[in-house]
């Protein structure tokens, strides 16, 4: 029986922002208006959102795409005088937020994420299936597939859930939407029943599901077993080495580190972890190295470089376009901006800037190598130490943000080749979000400040990354990326197939020797 995945806890996050000193949004100027004196608390609010929306999200850097958020703004005020609910007015904002197409640019509408139906959805197009169950008595449903919710059919739920779930594509929808669907508060965000949750199959039967409260649950019931290879596994990164084989299994699950997280001490440098695995895998003849990213919805994009850095000379990489809109928000949060100048000059607040052409990204030496406590990452300057075998990245319908971006880079680099499914991320996108918190009604939001800009000028409107190779990422029955990968790349599989077939010698050592 499968259980409820940890992914499930990592939201509870995203709910508990609110006890965290987030700064309130302000902007003296909208609160000396008169529609900002007049108004009342939703108004108000709605005012301030939308302010921080046209003054930092690079979308809006364009005046005409203000002008439209200005008309719906102007519609939705009137819409607020008659609001009774937070709900309503949280709704009315995410609406606003999933319009830009940015699954970093949203609005925190939960208040409680306790109750929850204790089944899990998996959602591709318009069909969905039960994949997660949390006990034996449910175990029935797993991989039935659902037609109808609560009476409504899914076509019509999945409409609904659009126009208030931030997402880059269609997959990055389909990807959040399967757990938000276990939480009893968003039925009632869709204006449907939340007291039950009854799934009509498809042989025409209904199931009722009662929900429970998540805390009653034991960890046993939320983590997933993990019997495969490529089973998900509770850590930052992690890597295995199958020396026979020939194969250093990489999987990489958070951007995120001591240098990015320095208040948790106990965390491991990536830089360090991957100096050591590249070692190791020099020590044990390693051919193959497997980057999985099918479970990593992003953090810092710096793990990604100092990763590339091992597989292709830096100075050779095309590196990503990043595109930084200046706000009062950005400098709030990151003072540091207030001292960067461009060409000289202080920057200029609404304006969007060219990342890498701030004086000090100009200006910063290739040849300079940070100490190894430095709160920089150290990047491989040795292109003796470069990695010269296979890579094969591993991408799923979770890989989002930096996952993305690395995914992106090795795809115009041409570096290894991509296995898995769709990227939930979308290749060119905006991100690096911003928090912050209206003041009247104490809504959490997230905001975009910066748009990346993909090497490749040519593919920079596609939705996804799509994999050279296609492979079913959640078969239950057995790990058929890991068969695929040893059955590809197994050195012993490589070995036995010269030994069999002689023909390699031609290349190998004839031809040459003639030459």
């Amino acid at each position: 029986m499968k259980k409820i995945l940890l992914t499930l806890l990592s939201m509870v996050a995203v709910a508990t922002l609110g006890a965290q000193n987030i700064s309130e949004y302000r902007n003296p100027e909208v609160e000396a208006t008169r529609e900002y004196q007049e108004g009342n608390a939703y108004q108000q609010d709605l005012l301030l959102y939308a302010d921080m929306l046209a003054t930092v999200h690079p979308y809006y850097a364009d005046a005409k795409h203000r002008k439209v958020l200005e008309r719906k703004v102007r519609k939705g005020y009137k819409e607020c005088a008659t609001l009774g609910y937070d709900t309503d007015f949280k709704l009315m904002l995410a609406r606003l937020a999933a319009e830009l197409g940015d699954g970093h640019t949203a609005i925190s509408y939960w208040t409680n994420m306790n109750t929850i139906f204790p089944v899990r959805m998996a959602i591709d197009g318009d069909k969905c299936a039960i994949i997660d169950v949390t006990s034996e008595e449910l175990s029935a449903l797993l991989g039935k597939s659902v037609t109808h919710i609560n009476g409504h059919p899914l076509r019509k739920v999945l409409h609904s859930a659009r126009a208030i779930v931030s997402a880059d594509n269609e997959v990055n929808f389909e990807n959040l939407v399967k757990d938000y669907l276990m939480f009893t508060e968003f039925w009632s965000l869709l204006g449907m029943d939340d007291e039950l949750l009854r799934l009509t199959l498809t042989d025409g039967t209904t199931v009722e599901v009662a929900p429970i409260q998540r805390n009653t649950l034991k960890i046993a019931q939320l983590q997933s077993d993990t019997k495969h290879v490529t089973d998900r596994r509770n850590v930052l990164f992690d890597y295995t080495i199958f020396e026979s084989e020939g194969i250093c299994y990489l999987q990489f699950n958070q951007f995120a580190d001591r240098v990015t997280h320095p208040q948790y001490t106990q965390l491991a440098r990536f830089d360090s972890f991957v100096t050591e695995m590249m070692a190791e895998m020099a020590a044990k003849g390693v051919k193959t190295l497997v980057v999985d990213l099918q479970y990593n919805a992003g953090g810092n994009s710096a793990l990604g470089d100092v990763l590339l850095s091992w597989l292709l000379p830096y100075a050779e990489l095309k590196r990503y376009g990043v595109e930084v809109r200046i706000s009062e928000l950005l400098s709030t949060i990151y003072p540091y901006y207030r001292e960067f100048t461009y060409d000289g000059e202080p920057l200029e607040v609404g304006k969007v800037y060219d990342m890498w052409r701030f004086d000090h990204n100009r200006e910063q030496s290739a040849d300079v190598v940070p100490a190894q406590d430095s709160t920089r990452h150290i990047l491989n300057r040795d292109a003796e130490r470069i990695f010269r075998g296979n890579v094969i990245f591993v991408e799923g319908r979770e890989s989002f943000s930096s996952a993305t971006l690395l995914l992106t880079m090795a795809r115009d680099n041409g570096l290894g080749i991509i296995v898995g499914q769709p990227s939930g991320g979308r290749p060119s996108h905006y991100g690096d979000l911003l928090y912050c918190t209206l003041p009247n009604t104490k809504t959490i939001a997230t905001v975009s400040h910066k748009r990346f800009v993909r090497p490749d000028a040519k593919a920079r409107d596609t939705e996804y990354i799509v994999p050279d190779v296609e492979l079913d990422l959640r078969n239950a029955e057995g790990d058929m990326l890991w068969e695929w990968i040893v059955r590809n790349y197994s050195l012993e599989r490589n070995n036995s197939a010269k030994s069999e077939d002689d023909s390699y010698l031609w290349d190998t050592i004839y031809r040459p020797a003639m030459e």
